[in-house]
């Protein structure tokens, strides 16, 4: 018996597709049959599911009537991370909105620490205009009447990131003053590391198209690897995080100058050995 589903009656593909996905992170593989049996529903109809999360989710593999998902796959779904830290990473938020200059164009990919980059922009627009790849940040912004710029591609249905050729095509034809990106993993000597292989791509092309690049990422995330590198550490030009880290990273090339928030919980540091130019 396969576990239980985080959504009891999904009523549509889109649901069923985000429970089977839920499923297989948790027990790492299922049958088909399983899943026919757990959403009541014919083999047929769980197949298209497959092959549409199999387009979207290159973590996962199909074998021998059955489904399963790569060890590496660690990925946590959008609203199981937005209870993590939630203090700090509205506070980072707001110290960038607060120190960003005004009138910028700045890039946000997703995750939940740049979804409160885009709330505290919401609450104070500065005259910015946001380019970004994920359509809940698109809708938040939208709706507080800030200028945004939606980036099209194929959806990954977990995080509400598009990515895909067609994500990078459109980043190549705009030109942003910043690029603001969360990662999975912040590392002096590995460099800024995601856990899929489409997030990683794109991060570079925000990194091709802005002239700055501002990694926010809370403490968690400090001097922890994940399998796509996304950025070296050289293409990055500052790092904001909370300083419950501040014992770890203290020895890295970073300024000694950093900006704090009035608190000092949190702050913004550039990095020492600067960006490599394209």
């Amino acid at each position: 018996m396969i576990p239980s589903s985080p959504n009891d009656n999904p009523k549509s593909a889109y649901e069923r597709q985000l429970a089977i996905l839920a499923l297989l992170k948790r027990s790492g593989s299922v049958t088909v049959q399983e899943l026919a049996n757990n959403f009541a529903c014919s083999l047929a109809t769980i197949r298209r599911d497959l092959q549409d999360l199999v387009k979207h989710e290159p973590e996962i593999r199909r074998y021998h009537g059955a489904v399963g998902i790569e060890p590496h796959a660690t990925e946590q779904w959008f609203n199981e991370k937005t209870s993590l830290f939630t203090d700090e990473k509205e506070e980072l938020a707001q110290l960038v909105v607060d120190w960003l200059p005004d009138g910028s164009i700045v890039g946000l990919n997703g995750g939940t620490t740049t979804t409160q980059v885009a709330a505290a922009i919401g609450k104070n627009p500065k005259g910015m205009t946001v380019v970004t790849n994920a359509i809940n940040i698109a809708y938040q912004l939208a709706r507080a009447d800030v200028a945004v710029v939606v980036i099209g591609g194929d959806l990954r249905p977990y995080n509400y990131e598009t990515t895909g050729t067609m994500a990078i095509a459109g980043l190549s034809h705009l030109h942003l003053d910043w690029a603001i990106l969360g990662a999975n993993g912040v590392h002096p000597k590995v460099g800024i590391t995601t856990t899929a292989n489409e997030e990683a791509l794109l991060g570079q092309s925000f990194r091709r198209s802005a002239n700055k690049i501002l990694i926010i990422a809370d403490h968690s995330k400090i001097e922890r690897n994940a399998l796509y590198r996304m950025l070296s550490w050289t293409e990055t030009d500052y790092v904001a995080t909370g300083m419950d880290a501040f014992s770890t990273i203290r020895d890295w090339p970073l300024t000694s100058s950093p900006v704090f928030n009035e608190r000092k919980t949190v702050g913004i540091w550039e990095t020492k050995l600067g960006r490599e130019q394209p």
